[in-house]
């Protein structure tokens, strides 16, 4: 894992999308922030995400890579940090919540510990995203999916 810091600060009111996710990927998989599509601000209007999603699994899966999601509710993030790190010791992952600055944020942890911020401010996770849920995304082989699954 590479760390880097974000390239855009979330201002959608001035017309700037934030680029932490991307940013995170990217030190994920080793590689500079702009090596990965801004799918943030591509679909800053998608309503459910849908189309967020899918444009990033098949810009993963050109690499071969799939996610692997859990979904944590009403949770401290002490807690989905500890479930996490008891089981996936040294793995790393995105973890999205709430930042410090009240919007959706992600950050890359390792075990039972956030390991990057990509935030321009270090802003960090004080909280459950905006739908009441932190998100855990694993990137993993394809092979690691059925086919039928695909």
């Amino acid at each position: 894992m590479i760390k880097r810091k974000q390239l855009f600060r979330h201002r959608p009111a001035e017309g700037t999308i934030g680029d932490c996710h991307r940013t995170a990927i990217a030190c994920l998989l080793d590689l500079e922030p702009e090596a990965v599509p801004h799918f943030g601000e591509l679909y800053f209007n998608d309503p459910d995400g849908a189309r967020f999603n899918k444009a990033f699994e098949d810009w993963l899966s050109g690499r071969g890579l799939r996610t692997a999601i859990i979904v944590y509710n009403g949770d401290s993030l002490d807690n989905v940090l500890a479930a996490i790190g008891a089981q996936n010791k040294g793995a790393y992952y995105l973890l999205g919540g709430t930042s410090l600055t009240g919007v959706n944020h992600t950050v890359v942890c390792c075990g039972g510990e956030i390991a990057h911020d990509p935030s321009i401010d270090d802003v960090g996770i004080v909280g459950p995203c905006d739908d009441g849920y932190y998100w855990v995304t694993f990137i993993v082989p394809d092979f690691m999916y059925a086919k039928e699954a695909a």
